[in-house]
């Protein structure tokens, strides 16, 4: 098993020579196109310490418009943080929705670069400058899955470049990283769940699959619940999202929003999509 974890098929090109292929994983590769679709589909391939960063635009729509209809009626436009946004996508569909009726928006992520280096038809990924996640060629990506068969491939190799210089790379949708720079209410940062929120205090926090029992343990997701809770002002408003694969193939959206009640410390659900989400016990029995 840890084989195949380590060792994996580049889809792009495999399924020219084997059309009915359905192994394999997005060319990691394509996170240097220009084509928005490719760039967004090769980051489901890096993953960080057991978490994917599987996006897509239009994933959060229910919940984005239940939103809409919320700041509508907002007396101040609002300020929003969204926490494990991935390449921004969906922050950026927010944003279309409302036409820019917010006063602050928050992207965060807590892996939002990384670095890379070409040498000889391989492409390297690091995490830091010497902790290598990812090695990917046109035929094949590599995972240190199992780490004892990943430095037998690629020890040698990293000791080589080890001193060569590393460029980064943002993992941030090329349409939001223009935004940011004409829209100083927009903010792109790195931010870890786990920790305090140490800047102002928002109106809406939205975590977007992130939070759940596939990722993480009850006590994991009750310290990030606490750290949006205290990042919210009085009255505002936690939206916790969770996309699942249907026995078809295609995506659930489920949501749950959730109001805090500074009187009672505690929240309240206000509205739930498609059957709510999978801690939502969980939410409701903590306080604050």
């Amino acid at each position: 098993m840890l084989l195949f974890d380590t060792i994996k098929l580049n889809r792009e090109y495999w399924i020219k020579k084997m059309p009915g292929l359905r192994w394999g994983v997005p060319n990691p590769l394509n996170v240097f196109s220009i084509d928005q679709k490719k760039y967004t589909e090769a980051l489901t391939t890096f993953n960080f310490s057991g978490v994917f960063k599987t996006t897509q635009a239009g994933r959060h729509g229910q919940t984005q418009r239940y939103l809409k209809e919320k700041i509508d009626h907002f007396i101040d436009p609002p300020l929003i943080l969204d926490i494990g946004a991935s390449d921004g996508s969906t922050s950026l569909d927010l944003i279309n929705l409302v036409k820019g009726a917010f006063k602050k928006y928050y992207i965060t992520d807590y892996n939002i670069k990384c670095l890379y280096l070409h040498d000889k038809g391989y492409t390297f990924f690091f995490k830091t400058e010497e902790e290598c996640f990812l090695v990917a060629t046109k035929k094949f990506v590599f995972f240190p899955a199992n780490k004892r068969l990943f430095n037998t491939l690629f020890k040698k190799k990293l000791e080589r470049i080890k001193n060569l210089a590393k460029t980064e790379l943002l993992f941030i949708n090329k349409d939001l990283q223009e935004l940011q720079k004409v829209d100083v209410r927009v903010e792109i940062m790195r931010y870890n769940i786990f920790e305090p929120w140490i800047k102002e205090k928002v109106n809406i926090v939205i975590v977007g699959n992130l939070l759940n029992r596939a990722y993480f343990t009850d006590a994991q997701i009750e310290t990030g619940i606490r750290n949006c809770v205290n990042a919210l002002a009085a009255n505002g408003l936690l939206v916790i999202i969770r996309n699942v694969a249907s026995k078809n193939g295609t995506e659930i959206e489920r949501s749950a929003i959730y109001q805090k009640n500074t009187a009672t410390r505690s929240l309240q659900k206000i509205q739930e999509i498609n059957t709510g989400i999978e801690i939502d016990d969980l939410l409701l029995s903590l306080r604050y």
